[in-house]
């Protein structure tokens, strides 16, 4: 629907890669067009459900399509107005990492799911260990661990960061006329 509304195709500008796979996964879609007749992006977004079930069949499709046209040729007695946009039409360059041929893509989804899932649970150990510091706050300063992780196993390196939330002046003094002090700390992972 939205290649019939554009005249290009998703994501053109785009690498089809686990990036892109993992960008539709979490919600990506590609830009919508004002312009389009009354109820036909409300399908449009319908269609893009990340739920199949909650997705129109192809009959009801059908039909929603033909009454959304219709009720736009019932209303325009005008010929076709063009509109120009530089969101429309063909497209003035390839890019030669979007690829529209039937291939395999089981390994990419399998890749794209692998890190979906690394994400969630990093996220979720993340989010936990700091819900459970929280409660260990003493005058003002917070103690903050950071572990770094890889596949639910922890490695073997931590880090603690006493920070005074109560002294300005140092944070001040610290980062005073956009200056920065960086350390680096080296070990193997």
């Amino acid at each position: 629907m939205w290649e019939l509304m554009t005249g290009r195709r998703p994501f053109w500008d785009r690498s089809h890669d686990t990036d892109l796979i993992i960008g539709i996964c979490d919600g990506l879609r590609p830009p919508i067009i004002t312009n389009a007749p009354e109820g036909y992006i409300k399908l449009m977004k319908k269609c893009w459900n990340s739920d199949p079930t909650k997705r129109p069949t192809a009959r009801s499709l059908h039909s929603k399509i033909y009454a959304v046209l219709g009720k736009e040729w019932k209303y325009r007695y005008s010929p076709t107005e063009v509109i120009v946009s530089p969101d429309i039409g063909p497209i003035p360059t390839i890019n030669p990492n979007a690829i529209y041929k039937s291939r395999p893509l089981s390994t990419m989804i399998k890749s794209a799911e692998n890190t979906i899932n690394t994400k969630k649970i990093d996220k979720r150990k993340f989010d936990e260990f700091f819900e459970n510091n929280e409660e260990n706050d003493e005058n003002d300063k917070t103690s903050k661990k950071l572990c770094v992780y890889e596949n639910h196993d922890y490695l073997t390196k931590e880090f603690r960061f006493n920070i005074d939330n109560n002294d300005i002046d140092k944070i001040n003094k610290i980062g005073y006329n956009g200056l920065y002090i960086t350390r680096e700390i080296g070990f193997d992972i």
